[in-house]
């Protein structure tokens, strides 16, 4: 069950699409996922292994700085190898939150939330859909990146974020913090000697 639930791991960080790290895609597990917790209910292994590794009901995944909620289950089909999966899916008010490294090495927390989240190994691409909503904020500036949309697609391969709303314009906002006020002058100390 070890092996299935870090293959879980894998799949729900991806199924995610913040990349723990900056690696590529498939160096993740080997730099990402030293340690994690796999929390939910009753949980189906197909024996045969070919068919998807299944846990019913509420499902929360913890590691690598990430921890994932879903209210009704997640399902993981692993490869041959049982070394990575081919499909992951996590559905029913999808939460992910954590912090993200960027590639100019500013560190983001961030929330996503959304009906669904899935991954394909083969096209590379992880999907969170239906009610997307996503919000970043730098640790280091303040600034602060949301997103509402319909369906959000992340690619491994290019490292890109394509947000989608059907026939209507995608919801976005940048806002940088306010800046500080300037400090007042120190008062005089009473009885200060000249």
């Amino acid at each position: 069950m070890r092996r299935s639930a870090c293959i879980a791991l894998l799949g729900v960080m991806l199924c995610a699409m913040i990349p723990a790290v900056s690696a590529p895609a498939g160096q993740i597990s080997d730099v990402a996922f030293r340690r994690f917790t796999v929390e939910g209910g009753p949980v189906q292994v197909d024996i045969g292994g070919t068919g998807p590794v299944e846990w019913i009901g509420r499902v929360m995944v913890k590691g690598a700085g990430i921890t994932l909620t879903a209210d009704n289950g997640m399902k993981l089909w692993p490869t041959a190898d049982w070394r990575d999966a081919e499909r992951v899916e996590a559905r029913g008010n999808v939460k992910v939150e954590g912090e993200y490294v960027a590639a100019d090495k500013t560190t983001w927390s961030f929330v996503g939330k959304a009906d669904a989240a899935s991954y394909e190994r083969t096209s590379g691409q992880g999907v969170m859909s239906g009610a997307v909503s996503f919000r970043a904020v730098n640790r280091i500036t303040g600034a602060v990146v949301t997103a509402a949309a319909d369906r959000m697609v992340y690619s491994f391969g290019t490292q890109q974020f394509r947000f989608e709303r059907g026939d209507k314009p995608v919801h976005m906002e940048w806002q940088e913090p306010a800046p500080a006020a300037p400090a007042a002058p120190a008062a005089p100390k009473v009885g200060a000697a000249k």
